[in-house]
């Protein structure tokens, strides 16, 4: 009668498979039926061979490889059979069969730790380039905002109350007809009704109707700014008014006018 160790190689390929049609089939399988130690070494011997199937895919066997293989072992002698189980057949340690599913595992999780910090990076790379063009963007408007104050072409008028007595309330404008940049600083307006804002009007030259060069609203201590782009270059100005308008703005200026001056 054979020991556990002449069914080791028989079981590794009966856990593949690979003795479905060999005559020793009949043989191994009414072993198991006794022996409760062969049972937990093909229980084994299978959710190893699971594992290492989710773990990578191999290459498909040959066609008719198994049916060579058996018919390989059913026409070995019987006794040339038994002295290799008995030299090969000992049962290796389970430990060594987890090596290769083990260095898959440790390779895929190596592998999703790379792309999460190259995710990271990325995201990283990304935020950080969308800073630097935020920070052109603004580098740019303020370099053009110095060459319109430096500009000895721009055109510098204050605009004054036309109430009576004057209040303190005063307004800046610095234009350049050639950029077609209007700029406006003010401070101490007085606060608006709801719903209201201050426009800019330009006064052209040539006497045609004012143009509007933008809305703007004083903060809580009276202050504002605007920086305005005309829709072309070139247009010569004699002054400047201000109105209070809808929070829309308007196309025609509404009376009266609040603030004026001429350059």
């Amino acid at each position: 009668m054979k020991d556990h160790a002449q069914y080791a190689e028989m079981l590794a390929l009966y856990a593949v498979g690979a003795l479905d049609n060999a005559p020793e089939c009949p043989e191994l399988e009414a072993h198991l039926r006794t022996c409760n130690e062969c049972q937990k070494e093909l229980a084994a011997l299978r959710g190893d061979a699971a594992l290492l199937a989710l773990s990578a895919v191999g290459p498909a066997p040959p066609q008719g490889a198994r049916q060579r293989f058996s018919a390989a072992i059913s026409n070995q002698p019987r006794k040339e059979v038994a002295q290799r189980q008995m030299v090969i057949g000992v049962l290796r340690p389970r430990w060594l069969t987890f090596v290769p599913i083990a260095a898959s595992l440790a390779l895929a999780i190596f592998s999703l730790m790379l792309l999460r910090a190259n995710s990271r990076l990325v995201t990283k790379n990304a935020s950080l380039q969308a800073q630097l063009e935020q920070k052109d963007i603004e580098l740019q408007k303020d370099q053009a905002l110095v060459k319109l104050l430096k500009d000895p072409d721009t055109m510098r008028v204050t605009l004054i109350s036309t109430k009576e007595p004057r209040p303190q309330p005063h307004i800046k404008t610095f234009y350049s007809p050639k950029m077609g940049r209007l700029l406006l600083v003010a401070g101490n307006l007085e606060p608006l009704p709801p719903n209201k804002t201050y426009e800019l009007w330009l006064l052209p030259a040539n006497g045609s109707a004012p143009m509007p060069c933008g809305t703007f609203s004083p903060s809580p201590k009276g202050d504002a700014m605007m920086d305005h782009h005309l829709s072309a270059a070139g247009i010569e100005a004699k002054g400047f008014a201000i109105t209070v308008e809808p929070e829309s703005g308007s196309t025609v200026p509404t009376p009266p006018i609040r603030f004026m001056g001429a350059g």
